[in-house]
């Protein structure tokens, strides 16, 4: 890897590690030269539980991934959504006098909000600030209104925090691995920006990344990035489910609920006059289990689930997403899902565009994260108040990088 950069990115995901190595050479499009995907321990939801563990884990991932692409690290991109992770709305105001609308005014505004969240809660830090709302004399202006006249000024900021003993236990466990974090960027806002076009999040939409231990949800509206969360109910707790209520084994509940239509009773195999088949029963003793009832289990923990999300949506008021809305991650691979989404949702679109051409063509969707945690990297989001950009690409980077690189 010789003269030319690379970027590195790990998704610290509770049933998996995952890390991603792109070639980036002038403006050519990045090139992945190297992946590993390794077992988590020590690591659950993006928290560091046992630092031993996660240590070799970790150790182990990046030590494959150098090998493959014959390059070694000393910066890597760490990907997390923890369930702690919190969105701060938040808007501030300037007179302005009948004067110009300038730089410094933003930079004030921004600077203000961003002091007041802190002073909110000083054991959070900031991962990512986004600019939302610009209003001017009582009308609002979607792009910055340098220049303009005007008395009155305000500003809404958006704000991802995340604890910050989260972030020093995964700082201890890559410095103990000899490698230092560049960045930490929100998982589901990463996979955001990968499925998205930028009609898309002008207009209003939503991912849903439903994982093994929890289900992360990103909202986008009017270019910006206006919600994110997490929850901590994931596809495993389905297996769980079935797992107690049918005294089954994980492994023989894991290979049902992959099977089973939720809805209908459609594989002859699985439900022979009603019941699960035998071909089901390979730890555990053959017995008659109703398929309803398993359908009833598997029905009970999504509803649960969908209901969550649907809640939040609803609070934010942005109806426009529950017509673009994505739902991707180990969960979203559920039989029926799509059926059950349009029960409570109409026209929505079911882990949509993941097959249209994308900026890096292609992509392998274990790595959608990481490709969107690189566009981030690389491009830059127009509403990122604070830009992420790499330092070699600052110098060719919008507005947004000039006139708020006094926070980098």
């Amino acid at each position: 890897m010789e003269n030319k950069k690379v970027i590195a990115v790990i998704d610290l995901g509770t049933f998996n590690l995952k890390c991603a190595i792109f070639s980036f050479a002038g403006d050519g499009l990045p090139q992945l030269v190297g992946f590993s995907k390794k077992k988590t321990k020590g690591i659950h939801n993006s928290i560091i539980v046992n630092i031993n563990d996660a240590i070799d884990s970790v150790r182990s991932c990046l030590v494959e991934v150098e090998k493959e692409s014959q390059t070694t690290l000393n910066k890597i991109n760490v990907l997390i959504d923890p369930t702690e992770i919190i969105t701060t709305r938040l808007t501030k105001s300037k007179k302005i006098n009948g004067s110009k609308i300038e730089k410094n005014d933003v930079s004030f505004l921004l600077k203000e909000a961003k002091k007041q969240v802190e002073q909110n809660d000083s054991r959070l830090s900031n991962i990512h600030i986004f600019n939302y709302k610009y209003v001017v004399d009582n009308k609002f202006f979607k792009e910055l209104p340098f220049n303009i006249y005007a008395d009155q000024f305000s500003q809404e900021n958006v704000f991802l925090s995340v604890p910050k003993n989260i972030l020093k236990n995964i700082s201890e466990v890559f410095h103990s691995c000899d490698i230092e974090i560049d960045k930490f960027i929100s998982c589901s806002y990463a996979l955001g920006i990968c499925c998205f076009n930028q009609d898309q999040i002008d207009y209003g939409c939503g991912i849903v990344d439903m994982g093994y231990e929890k289900t992360s949800l990103a909202v986008f509206k009017d270019s910006s990035l206006v919600h994110a969360s997490s929850f901590p109910i994931g596809s495993n707790h389905i297996t769980k489910d079935i797992s107690r209520g049918c005294y089954l084994s994980v492994i023989e509940s894991e290979l049902i609920k992959k099977d089973i239509s939720i809805i209908n009773n459609l594989d002859e195999e699985l439900n022979k006059n009603g019941f699960l088949s035998d071909k089901y029963f390979s730890e555990t003793k053959f017995r008659k289990i109703s398929s309803k009832f398993v359908r009833d289990i598997i029905a009970a923990r999504l509803d649960e689930i969908l209901n969550k999300i649907f809640k939040e949506i609803n609070f934010l008021q942005v109806e426009r997403v529950k017509q673009n809305l994505i739902f991707t991650g180990e969960g979203s691979k559920l039989n029926d899902l799509t059926k059950i989404v349009n029960i409570k949702l109409s026209n929505y679109i079911f882990d949509a565009n993941l097959d249209n051409p994308k900026p890096f063509g292609n992509i392998d969707r274990e790595l959608l994260a990481c490709y969107g945690a690189v566009k981030i990297l690389t491009e830059g989001f127009v509403s990122e108040a604070i830009a992420m950009l790499n330092k070699s690409q600052k110098d060719k980077s919008g507005f947004f990088t000039r006139i708020f690189n006094i926070f980098n």
